[in-house]
């Protein structure tokens, strides 16, 4: 009987401390994060709309975003993290979410989601996609922390 408790502790203990690095080992996503090498397109009228669009060639409703947006991510509550989506003219909340193995993410602003990897503690690779009443928009890109 003592053997099978002792066993039992030795395996709590173990888990614990699994469970314990695990927690440790959260990428923390706090700082500024700036979109590169982006491939965005726009059906429709955007809110960022007066930040910077151009219109694709042959093509009336079309657009290409050429906005600079910037991700600030404000805080971070294990693998739950906020902040804000801003472009020049429009700022919106974000709220996003690490698997639990820390490599995949998923966000969400107030008409969007964003789904991508976690390349390097510095470095995001992300696609976003929306569809609402009056357009709709997709991008690729990446994101590159602040340093």
């Amino acid at each position: 009987m003592k053997r099978a408790v002792y066993l039992m502790g030795g395996v709590m203990g173990l888990l614990a401390s699994v469970e314990g690095a695990n927690a440790q080992n959260v990428l923390d996503l706090k700082g500024t994060w700036n979109p590169s090498q982006g491939a965005h397109i726009v059906d429709g009228p955007s809110r960022h709309h007066e930040s910077g669009m151009s219109a694709l060639p042959g093509q009336d409703n079309l657009k290409r975003h050429n906005s600079k947006f910037v991700f600030r991510i404000e805080g971070q509550d294990g693998r739950t993290f906020w902040g804000t989506l801003s472009s020049e003219k429009v700022s919106e909340t974000l709220i996003g979410a690490l698997s639990i193995d820390g490599k995949q993410f998923v966000m969400a602003d107030k008409d969007g989601t964003f789904r991508g990897s976690v390349v390097d503690t510095n470095t995001l690779d992300y696609c976003y996609s929306h569809v609402t009443p009056t357009d709709i928009a997709v991008a690729c890109g990446l994101l590159v922390r602040e340093r």
